[in-house]
């Protein structure tokens, strides 16, 4: 009796594992028309040099970030919420 009910059991599970894998591969090949000829952006994510390109704030663009962090207290409530500092 416990073989039949294995038996019975086993081929269940095979019969939902292949209906899943069919379903599976029908959906993964419709690919919509805008995808195939819509086109990216032209940006290299490589600089001239090889290195990877920089896109993000310049030196003085970060400094300005700093110093408005101190004097609006931003940097104080920072430092107390991560108990930062000496």
């Amino acid at each position: 009796m416990k073989t039949i009910i294995i038996l019975c059991g086993g081929a269940l599970c095979l019969s939902t594992w292949q209906a899943n894998a069919q379903e599976a591969t029908t959906s993964a090949t419709a690919t919509p028309e805008t995808v195939i000829n819509s086109e990216g952006p032209g940006m290299s994510t490589n600089s001239m040099s090889g290195s990877a390109a920089m896109h993000g704030k310049t030196r003085s663009e970060v400094y300005q970030d700093l110093v408005r962090s101190q004097k609006d207290g931003e940097q104080a409530r920072l430092q107390d919420l991560f108990k930062g500092g000496n």
